[in-house]
């Protein structure tokens, strides 16, 4: 048998304790803010069986105010428990329910605070009332606070503390009314009562689960917004989150009954502590959402896989009906946030639209298909309704090929942006800008089956590569084709602009009418005349740059010919 030797002067056994100097960092434990106070002092007055919670802000000579806060629970028997580190002097049903610190007095640590209590005992038996001065000092262990006798402890019993604050009483108020919205105690500031809100007020479906009360909510905002509520004071405890496919919210939220199995991190409780019993909460949560939507009418559309993990806990949630958003082409211009379409019901040819095409090329094909009279039948592609019987029938266009037939021969788009790619100093082959033909060839694959190509001729296309500028767009428009030219400049914004965000830019608006104004010039040297678009784009700037310069009721004729610039005003109309 082998014996270890423990090294010399190391300890053959160790056992928890608390340092001595544990205490020289007590007020370290809460952020010293008037938030903090309330919420403690709230927490204590309602374990003392407190009804009312009454703060009163006074201010004082030297600028501040002192605020005092007073309860009518069963008091401090003994003093002494103030300053018991981690001793709450709580009953047993307390303490099992709770957990209690047992170090709330601690929040005012380093401000300080007056205390004066008057214990019950028994009824009709007053008990004396007693007073004491805790300063920074003394929290610390530095210093003794003597008990004083106080006939002036809240009568018949209670405890009132009281400390200064230097924040405006506007602000002192605010933080009381957040510490006091969900706490089950009537609190008043200065003689008027806070406004209280059930934590669970407005819920769509609410149920009780191991001493916690779950309350559902449709559309509630979530972001920095506690879910749980524990006798007044909330925190985030990450409750689940489920959307529907319309992109409706559904949340949870928890009002803490008596729950010992709960933990929170001690001593500010600001957040549950990752148990198993935290992730059996969420499950509950989790169920108690899919109970909401399945008595919900009419019913949400969810997600399949949703559907079937509520399903596989006993909970029957309808299938989402065949109901899909249209397809819309994308456009280029990231900054301008567009509704997305409703939800609406298939026709009988839909397809869904499963591809990954830039904006022009979309653009593109949008406007062939609404030439066509077919655009109805392309929906959007819904990754969550994958499973559903009717979704996973449905023909999917994955992916498109434009043709250019000039002079009898076929050109592939993709081919000829390839072949336009410099290539050491060369530019590549010329773009037919006005070819016979244009096709839109949609690669469409069926469920179990090979895939086909649906045609569908369009008057316009583009030949620049996405994210361009508007002199390398390059529109192709077949010859027949008889879009207007202003047509085409909206179909180019809508394909190509997007605003820089660079600090030397220009606004928005004024990128934009920039842009519109180019893609107009393009439009119109392809679709009419070189003379014709210069004309119109002199026109343009003289209406942007010096349309504020002209007189109303004068006739302005500017000649420019050769470099010299010639103006002339004609006289106006003198007044009768």
């Amino acid at each position: 048998m082998t014996v270890h030797q423990t090294p010399a002067g190391i300890p053959p056994t160790i056992r928890a304790h608390i340092a001595d100097t544990a205490i020289d960092r007590v007020t370290r434990f809460f952020n010293a803010t008037e938030c903090d106070a309330f919420t403690e002092l709230l927490q204590n007055a309602r374990r003392a069986c407190a009804s009312t919670f009454s703060v009163a802000a006074t201010p004082l000579d030297h600028g501040g105010f002192l605020v005092s806060c007073a309860d009518d629970g069963h008091g401090v028997h003994d003093p002494r428990l103030l300053l018991a580190f981690g001793d709450s002097g709580w009953d047993a049903t307390v303490r099992d329910a709770e957990d209690p610190a047992g170090i709330g007095v601690y929040a005012l640590s380093r401000r300080g605070c007056s205390i004066s209590s008057r214990p019950l005992h028994a009824p009709n038996q007053p008990e004396p009332g007693w007073r004491v001065q805790l300063t920074p000092d003394t929290f610390l262990g530095r210093d003794e606070a003597p008990v004083l006798p106080d006939e002036c402890a809240p009568h018949p019993h209670g405890t009132r503390v009281s400390f200064v604050s230097d924040w405006p009483v506007e602000r002192i108020g605010q933080a009381l009314a957040d510490a006091a919205r969900h706490c089950p105690l009537r609190v008043d500031f200065n003689g008027l009562e806070v406004p209280h809100k059930a934590f669970l007020a407005g819920a769509v479906h609410d149920e009780k689960w191991r001493g916690i009360v779950f309350g559902v909510f449709r559309d509630r905002a979530t972001y920095r917004d506690p879910d749980l509520n524990f006798h007044g004071l909330t925190l985030e405890a990450r409750l689940p989150r489920i959307s529907d496919i319309d992109g409706r919210a559904w949340s949870v939220r928890a009002d803490i009954g008596s729950c010992p199995d709960l933990e929170l991190v001690l001593p500010a409780r600001k957040e549950p502590v990752e148990t198993p019993f935290l992730k059996e909460m969420r499950d509950a949560a989790k169920a108690a959402i899919w109970r909401a939507m399945a008595a919900a009418d009419p019913p949400p559309a969810i997600a399949f896989g949703e559907r079937a993990a509520a399903a596989a806990a006993g909970i029957d949630i309808p299938a989402a009906p065949p109901r899909l958003r249209p397809w819309r082409p994308a456009i280029a211009d990231t900054d301008d946030w567009r509704d997305a379409p409703p939800f609406a019901n298939l026709p009988a040819d839909a397809m869904i639209v499963a591809w990954d095409r830039e904006p022009p090329d979309e653009q593109a094909f949008h406007r062939a298909a609404e030439r066509a009279g077919i655009e109805q039948r392309f929906v959007e592609a819904h990754s969550w309704l994958e499973g559903y019987d009717w979704y996973d029938s449905l023909h999917r266009v994955v992916g498109m090929t434009v043709r250019i037939v000039h002079e009898g021969t076929a050109l592939d788009l993709d081919d000829l942006r390839e072949a336009r790619k410099p290539r050491g100093k060369g530019k590549g082959a010329p773009l037919p800008r006005r070819p016979d033909e244009i096709l839109i060839d949609l690669h469409v694959e069926p469920p179990g089956g090979e895939q086909y190509t649906v045609s569908v001729p369009a008057d316009v296309v583009f030949g620049g590569e996405a994210w361009c500028y508007v002199s390398d767009i390059q529109p192709i428009v077949a010859a027949a084709g008889k879009i207007q030219p202003h047509v085409l400049a909206a179909l180019m914004r809508a394909g190509y602009f997007s605003a820089s965000d660079d600090c030397s830019a220009d606004s928005w608006e004024t990128q934009r009418d920039r842009f519109t104004e180019d893609a107009m010039h393009e439009a119109m040297k392809l679709l009419a005349s070189e003379d014709e678009a210069r004309i119109h784009s002199i026109a343009e700037a003289v209406r942007r740059e010096m349309f504020w310069l002209v007189p109303r009721d004068r006739r302005v004729s500017i000649v420019i010919d050769k470099g010299s610039v010639d103006v002339d005003i004609a006289p106006g109309e003198r007044a009768a």
